[in-house]
């Protein structure tokens, strides 16, 4: 008798900054694939970062360079609040995101990746696909969800 998993079937990808300091492999599951979505924030850092995020279980990111996350640079916008954004001291790429809000009376935590720093190309990628949400991080309501295209002040 065969037994079967639970865990759904994931594809693993490269990414790094754009000097290689931060290096790592993500692990992204199959129906994110099949149903490629990317979100876009307009809040000031992500907009000025360039950032896209992919949320993922933290467990499917895998660091191989440097030793930790400990060792890139950490932006923390608001530092009451534990949210890290890392990124790259040398040539100033943002990598991955990090950390726990508050709402609606719950506390969430999360982890991302940035879309954009996965090597291209590779077989099962294809960034042209992907399909963008927008919410809007710049007045802290990021249940305000478009898929129709950017809220205000952000971008494509």
């Amino acid at each position: 008798m065969s037994s079967t998993t639970s865990e759904e079937a994931k594809k693993t990808f490269h990414g790094s900054c754009h000097c290689k300091f931060i290096t790592y492999t993500v692990s992204v599951p199959q129906s994110q694939l099949d149903n490629p979505r990317a979100g876009r924030c307009n809040c000031t850092i992500c907009l000025k970062a360039g950032y896209t995020n992919v949320r993922i279980a933290r467990t499917d990111f895998k660091l191989l360079t440097p030793a930790s996350l400990a060792e890139c640079k950490d932006y923390r916008i608001r530092p009451e609040q534990n949210i890290h954004k890392y990124f790259c001291g040398t040539c100033g790429i943002h990598v991955a995101q990090e950390g726990s809000f508050e709402w609606n009376g719950q506390v969430h935590e999360f982890f991302t990746f940035n879309l954009v720093t996965l090597e291209q190309p590779q077989d099962g990628l294809e960034l042209s696909q992907w399909k963008f949400t927008y919410c809007d991080g710049r007045n802290d309501k990021f249940e305000n969800i478009s898929h129709d295209g950017p809220l205000p002040g952000g971008v494509l």
